[in-house]
């Protein structure tokens, strides 16, 4: 591969490993396209024939490893050179030849990169050699990768398990995904259906029906016609749903396929004769109900027949319940909708398919899926199968993604430093709606006094313990929340009067129902909580892992904010004073230059210099000197308002900002209690050290009104001093 111009492919979704790659190589002069993902990597391939391809593995539209399993399957590509190029493989053990790559690079430094890169291009290392790189330069974010990854693993198990075959497609009808089942019932493999147009599965026939389904997004299960009409793919019977997905802003399409092929056996047989009716009607694994109108208007209805299944699944004996009404074998019948779908289909001869939930005391207790259409005698038949199980895995599914997502957000929010408010509110917000919970709290623990501060609140609860817009504190929690935060474990509680860690609420608060918290943790550290209370039934385990889930993001959010803070108290303060230093003084100078001229008033610079310092450093030492100036500082600081600045220059060197001067005597003043307050000698363990400044003192706007010109004119004011033998000041205009 060395010795000539390459034409080189790089398929990646992140702009800037794109650029990155195209930089490297198009500097070497080989031929660089780009793709984004995998979806669009089959589109440059049409055009474009590479002797390399770079991927990654994590991608939208067409994952690598299936790509590149696609790509081994074209005959004009079989032999070209693969290489995965992911941070996934420093993470995992990736199979190169399992999946058709010829070497696997795992995302590093840019200089790693660029090294491994040339090192495949130049051929200088062996196929299936090169050693995992792992990125250390940010762990935090490959947890977080680690943790998305795990949830969207999840999420890939429970829709690989599913029943149905679920497609997923791009806005041109394109499929991207296809679980094992929509594989099945393709008959063939998924590298050939991927990147292929959804209704070209269909026959001819077919692909109107699905091409106007596809366009409306409608349920194929209402017929068009007198008659059910399936769709046929591969000489299966399917029913077909289609749902809108948005994801990060990007929209695409489920294609849910329900295999209805005994369904429509079964409707054929019922229709074809008695005798073979009757035989399938008793073995069929769905459960059959028939009725006949118990007057011409269809006002109720009576059974006069059932199959076992119809008995095992509603737990009832055929014997007991032939001859009687609708409504005495089962009173839910009109709140879950059946009677009406009954009605309907009676009246309007056409089929009803619907799923209806059953409940008991307002609890939804169970799932149902029928199908009820009139037979030309007048009987109407309710075909029904129990698919409770079936809807909490839907119910879970359509959980897991809403966390997913909600993480996913929060670690965008995160990794961008948003600030811990709007990351608290966030997480606040999904706390409250996936765990459907009334109130919601994210607090921080202060870290000096123990106290609870509320970062986020639900705006019900500032208004119920009429908070207005004050800073809501706890001080020294009791009760859940101090348990909480005593043994730094999450709980929920559904009956507060049973548990002995409750209390009594306080008059003036919100009265707790139920409860349900969760500590931020970092390390063995309590950070904060997240507490959610007052939902509509009782809490569960599931909502108390999505709520620990959400703090430990706090806390990651808390320890990215409080290391942030950290970076930049250093980055403008001198480490040995603690007094800001000279990057952030002309900032200081500024605001008062700007309030000073808002106010009509004037500003004053003072220009403080130790005389003769460098001898205590260099006869006691720099540890003696340190000692000094921390000292002259401490002192300063001390004669000054709250509202002024001084800040170390460097050195021995001191500047005080004066605020809100309106005559010549107020930096005097001020002058004059600096060279009061240094008086007094210094102590350094044995050794006192008398000292003596110098100040020189400049008047904006007299003096100038340019930062820079301000702060010199002072400085030669204080050489001025200087010349008086120290322990003065003088003005630059005197």
């Amino acid at each position: 591969m060395s010795g000539m111009t390459k034409k080189i492919l790089v398929v990646d979704n992140h702009p800037m490993i794109l650029k990155l790659m195209s930089n490297i190589l198009e500097k070497e002069g080989h031929e660089v396209m780009t793709a984004s993902d995998g979806l669009a990597a089959l589109n440059v391939l049409e055009v474009f024939a590479p002797d390399i391809i770079f991927l990654d593995l994590v991608m939208p539209n067409i994952s690598g490893d299936k790509l590149c399993r696609i790509i081994r399957g074209m005959p004009q590509f079989k032999n070209v050179f693969i290489v995965i190029l992911s941070a996934l493989v420093g993470e995992e053990e990736i199979d190169c030849q399992a999946i058709g790559a010829d070497a696997c690079l795992a995302k590093s430094t840019a200089k790693s990169i660029q090294r491994l890169v040339m090192d495949i291009i130049n051929k200088k290392s062996p196929r299936f050699s090169q050693p995992p790189i792992v990125n250390i330069d940010d762990t935090r974010c490959q947890n977080i990768t680690r943790e998305l990854l795990s949830s969207k693993r999840h999420f890939e198990t429970i829709v690989n398990n599913m029943s149905e075959g679920v497609f997923e497609l791009n806005l041109e009808g394109k499929i991207i995904y296809a679980n094992p089942k929509a594989i099945s019932l393709c008959v063939t493999e998924e590298e050939n259906i991927l990147a292929k147009y959804f209704k070209d599965l269909f026959s001819q026939e077919e692909r109107e029906v699905v091409d106007r389904l596809l366009r409306t997004k409608k349920n194929i299960t209402p017929a068009f016609e007198e008659e059910f009409i399936p769709v046929k793919l591969h000489k299966k019977y399917v029913a077909l749903n289609f749902l809108d997905v948005i994801h990060d802003n990007e929209k695409t399409i489920l294609a849910i396929a329900t295999d209805i092929t005994k369904r429509r056996e079964a409707e054929a047989a019922l229709l074809s004769s008695e005798n073979r009716f009757r035989e399938l009607f008793d073995h069929m694994s769905s459960g059959v109900l028939v009725y006949e109108a118990k007057d011409i208007d269809g006002n109720d209805f009576i059974i006069i027949d059932a199959n076992h299944a119809a008995g095992k699944i509603e737990n009832i004996q055929k014997e007991k319940i032939i001859g009687r009404n609708l409504l005495d074998i089962f009173p839910w019948a009109k709140d879950s909708g059946l009677y009406d779908l009954l009605h309907r289909a009676w009246h309007s001869g056409h089929p009803e398919d619907q799923s209806l939930s059953i409940k008991d005391n307002g609890l939804v207790i169970g799932w149902r899926e029928y199908y009820i259409y009139r037979l030309p005698s007048g009987e109407m038949v309710s075909i029904f199968e129990d698919v409770t199980a079936q809807k909490h895995a839907e119910t879970e599914l359509a959980f897991e993604s809403a966390i997913n997502e909600a993480v996913a957000q929060a670690s965008k929010m995160i990794i961008s430093s948003d600030s811990l408010d709007a990351i608290s509110k966030k997480l606040m917000e999904e706390a409250q709606k996936l765990t459907k919970s009334k109130f919601g709290l994210v607090g921080n623990i202060n870290q000096l006094t123990g106290d609870l501060e509320a970062t986020a609140l639900t705006t019900n609860i500032a208004g119920e313990c009429e908070y207005a817009d004050k800073p809501i504190i706890f001080h020294q929690p009791k009760g859940l929340f101090g348990w909480v935060l005593k043994n730094k474990e999450g709980l929920y509680v559904n009956s507060l009067s049973d548990d002995k860690r409750s209390y009594s609420t306080p008059e003036g608060h919100v009265p707790i129902e139920n409860f349900l918290a969760a500590p931020a943790m970092i390390d063995d550290t309590l950070t904060g909580v997240i507490a959610v209370a007052n939902r509509d039934g009782d809490y569960e385990k599931k909502d108390l892992a999505t709520v620990e889930q959400f703090a430990s993001l706090y806390a990651m959010a808390v320890q990215k904010h409080r290391a942030e803070e950290h970076i930049s108290h250093i980055a403008h303060h001198d480490q040995l004073t603690g007094l800001i230093n000279r990057h952030l003084f002309p900032d200081r100078l500024a605001q008062a230059m700007v309030l000073a001229k808002r106010h009509n008033k004037k500003a004053a610079l003072l220009y403080v210099d130790l005389d003769r310092f460098k001898q205590i450093n260099d006869n006691f030492g720099h540890q003696a000197g340190d000692a000094v100036l921390k000292e002259v500082s401490r002192r300063i600081k001390a004669t000054i308002r709250g509202s002024d600045t001084v800040a170390r220059m460097g050195g021995d060197e001191f500047v005080i900002i004066i605020h809100d001067v309106t005559k010549k005597t107020d930096p005097a003043d001020v002058a004059q209690k600096v060279l009061k307050a240094l008086i007094d000698p210094i102590t350094y363990k044995d050794k006192c050290f008398e000292i003596m400044v110098s100040i020189g003192i400049s008047i904006y706007p007299d003096d100038d009104k340019n930062i820079e010109s301000l702060l010199h004119k002072a400085d030669k004011a204080m050489y001025r001093a200087k010349k008086t033998m120290g322990n003065n000041y003088c003005f630059y205009a005197d």
